[in-house]
């Protein structure tokens, strides 16, 4: 299999089936002992470099005036609420601290996710499937077929509407902290979807009406890469839904664009990244800034990290409208469908355009 995958230049569908047969993913290949990574990883255009020299903060914000950590005031409520929306509308990403989740807890869901992905591959096998109707599946590569090149990166998914899955659905590796993250990372998407009502002048619960909640949990696992310069961990994209919520570990990766140059968005022992999605963009009319972004491969690893969703379940076919609530001016977006704007980001994949310009009015 690894040498179909080298010769690949000339049957790039034939490796990418050879490549997806293994149900090993990348972590397949890093087992089997690669120096030189299979030609379907290779990036076709140069990757951009970092500029690490980039004057960017990632706004740092408290939320213990809103998930009880102090006493709450109307005057801290004002505050936090000013924070979260300065941080939306300029930077689209924030970190956020007294969030409510214990650190326990994000330990273990970062072990319980690379427990799973460094067991044997027979035992991984079995949660392999492309089938988007299954609650729980593994995979490497979502847009695998589709993407110009393949990203450095294998995942777990577990869907969590419009019910938790099963726990025996669940590998044993991850099966009680995930349920447990799942629970608390649904109340802070509430506290979270709240404040960004407020911030837009709306009432508080108006976008948890469109989000409704959690709708996924991903688990990535990037392994260490032996030519981390001719490939990516994911490629540059925003995310197709309200809000996600990202717990990565000490290891670093993540980059955001910003002024048109790649800076990277620290690693903060007990923090949370947040990030604004496409569809809180369109709502926002433009207020609200969803950010691309990206991974970077790294010849050091493995990087771990566990990213939720924060959209309706039955988004990938709802016919409810994004339509851009205009406060003043004109809208900046047409109004769309849920099921048009994933429709449209799964056909093109991670391919480094951007998922809302042909909405642009």
């Amino acid at each position: 299999v690894v040498q179909l995958l080298m010769a690949s230049d000339y049957d790039r569908l034939g490796a990418l089936k050879a490549f997806d047969d293994t149900k090993a993913g990348v972590k397949g290949l890093v087992d089997a002992g690669v120096t030189t990574i299979p030609s379907i990883f290779h990036h076709p255009l140069p990757i951009e470099h970092t500029d690490h020299d980039h004057h960017f903060t990632i706004p740092v914000i408290d939320l213990a005036a809103a998930t009880g950590g102090t006493t709450t005031t109307p005057s801290k409520r004002t505050e936090l609420v000013a924070a979260v929306k300065a941080a939306a509308e300029t930077v689209g990403f924030f970190q956020v601290v007294n969030h409510g989740v214990p650190k326990a807890v994000m330990s273990e869901i970062l072990a319980a996710v690379r427990g799973f992905h460094e067991e044997p591959a027979e035992a991984k096998a079995p949660y392999y499937s492309r089938d988007l109707g299954r609650p729980v599946r593994y995979w490497s590569n979502f847009d695998l077929f589709q993407s110009p090149a393949a990203q450095w990166r294998d995942t777990l998914y577990m869907e969590t509407t419009p019910e938790l899955p099963p726990p025996e659905e669940i590998p044993p590796a991850c099966r009680l902290i995930a349920l447990e993250y799942a629970r608390l990372m649904q109340q802070l998407g509430r506290t979270l979807l709240e404040l960004l009502s407020e911030a837009l002048g709306l009432r508080s619960s108006h976008l948890e009406e469109d989000a409704a909640c959690l709708e996924r949990l991903a688990g990535h696992y990037y392994p260490s890469c032996p030519e981390p310069h001719l490939t990516l961990g994911t490629t540059r994209h925003s995310d197709p839904c309200f809000l996600t919520v990202l717990l990565q570990d000490a290891v670093g990766g993540l980059q955001v664009l910003s002024s048109a140059v790649w800076v990277d968005v620290p690693a903060m022992e007990g923090a949370l990244v947040v990030n604004v999605g496409d569809f809180l963009q369109i709502v926002s009319n433009d207020r609200f800034k969803s950010v691309e972004h990206r991974v970077v491969a790294q010849s050091t690893g493995p990087r771990v990290s566990v990213v939720c969703f924060f959209r309706r379940q039955d988004a990938p076919t709802s016919t409810r409208v994004l339509r851009p609530i205009v406060a003043d001016g004109e809208a900046r977006f047409r109004s769309t469908t849920m099921a048009e704007l994933i429709r449209h980001n799964r056909a093109k994949g991670l391919d480094g355009s951007s998922a809302l310009q042909h909405l642009r009015l």
